[in-house]
């Protein structure tokens, strides 16, 4: 599902901000834009569009699950 960026989790209590990106959806495969969390002075490996990383981490308190390959909002 993609949400606008203004309804994505506040990430300033863990220094990150959100920008949007486009990534292929799971489900049917079409196109779909995605939240990804920046960080300051870290960088994904991946972009969400070619990112092979099928798991994440939980972050504010087991509410947000961001990707560990590409930070995009898996929740």
């Amino acid at each position: 599902m993609s949400y606008p960026i203004d309804q994505l989790p506040d990430l300033s209590s863990i220094g990150g901000t959100w920008t949007t990106a486009i990534a292929r959806d799971c489900a049917y495969g079409g196109p779909v834009r995605v939240g990804v969390a920046q960080f300051p002075d870290w960088e994904w490996p991946y972009t969400p569009a070619k990112c092979p990383i099928q798991h994440g981490s939980w972050y504010l308190d087991g509410t947000l699950l961001l990707c560990d390959g590409c930070g995009s909002d898996g929740t």
